[in-house]
C-alpha cells in the first residue's frame, strides 16, 4: 500500500493553493470566486470549497490541472523553498477569460519570462530522453519532471516504465494516487534509480508473515 502524504505536505499544498488564489484576485483588481477558479481549470466549484476549507486533500490530479493552467514550476507545491505567486498571477491575469471577467479591464500581460524548471536547468538526460521516445501528454510531463526534481536521476528505462504507468493513471483517471505513490516511494538501495513498491521488499514481506 503507498505511504498516505504526510500532514505537513497537504498543509504546505493547500497553503500554497490559497495563496494563489489570493495573489489572483489581487492582480485581476477584484474578488476572485472559488466557481471562477474551478472553472478556469477545469474542476468544480465544490472540490475548490473543500481544499481551501480544509475538508480535502489537494492531490495530484488537481494540483497538475493548476499547474497547467497558470504555467507553474512542476514542483510549485511540493518544492522545500517557498514560491511567490504574483509573478505567476499578474502573467496569466487577461489570458484567462473565466478570472477576468466581472473585473476591471486588465492590460495587455507583458511576455513572462521563461520559468526556470528543472528541465532546462539541471534536469535528468536520461528523462529527456525517455519523454523524447514515448511523447506522453503534457500532465505525465510535468508530473515525471516534479518527481525527477524531487527525487533526482534515473535510468532511461525506468523514466520509460514511469511514463507508461503516468500515461496509463492519467488515461484511467488515477493521476492523483498514481502521483502520490511514485512520491512516497522509496528508491532501492541496491539499484539506484528504480522504484521499489513499499512493503515489496524480502524483508518486508518476511515481518508480514510473522
Amino acid at each position: 500500500m503507498p505511504r498516505p502524504v504526510t500532514k505537513e505536505l497537504s498543509r504546505r499544498r493547500r497553503e500554497r493553493l490559497a495563496e494563489l488564489f489570493d495573489a489572483l484576485g489581487a492582480a485581476r483588481g477584484a474578488k476572485l470566486t472559488q466557481r471562477a477558479f474551478a472553472a478556469s481549470i477545469g474542476r468544480e466549484q465544490g472540490t475548490i470549497a473543500a481544499i481551501l476549507g480544509g475538508h480535502r486533500a489537494l492531490g495530484g490530479d488537481v494540483m497538475l490541472a493548476v499547474v497547467q493552467a497558470y504555467g507553474l514550476p512542476p514542483d510549485y507545491f511540493d518544492s522545500p523553498t517557498k514560491p511567490d505567486p504574483r509573478p505567476f498571477a499578474r502573467a496569466v491575469v487577461g489570458a484567462v477569460p473565466d478570472l477576468v471577467g466581472g473585473g476591471r479591464r486588465a492590460a495587455p500581460p507583458k511576455p513572462a519570462a521563461p520559468v526556470v524548471t528543472a528541465a532546462n536547468v539541471d534536469g535528468d538526460p536520461s528523462l529527456e530522453e525517455a519523454l523524447d521516445a514515448l511523447r506522453p501528454d503534457h500532465a505525465v510531463t510535468v508530473a515525471l519532471r516534479a518527481i525527477q526534481r524531487a527525487a533526482g536521476e534515473r535510468a532511461t528505462s525506468e523514466w520509460l516504465r514511469l511514463a507508461v504507468g503516468a500515461q496509463s493513471a492519467h488515461e484511467r483517471g488515477t493521476m492523483l494516487e498514481w502521483y502520490d505513490r511514485a512520491l512516497a516511494t522509496p528508491r532501492r538501495a541496491d539499484r539506484p534509480g528504480v522504484l521499489r513498491p513499499v512493503g515489496s521488499s524480502p524483508r518486508a514481506r518476511a515481518a508480514d508473515r510473522t
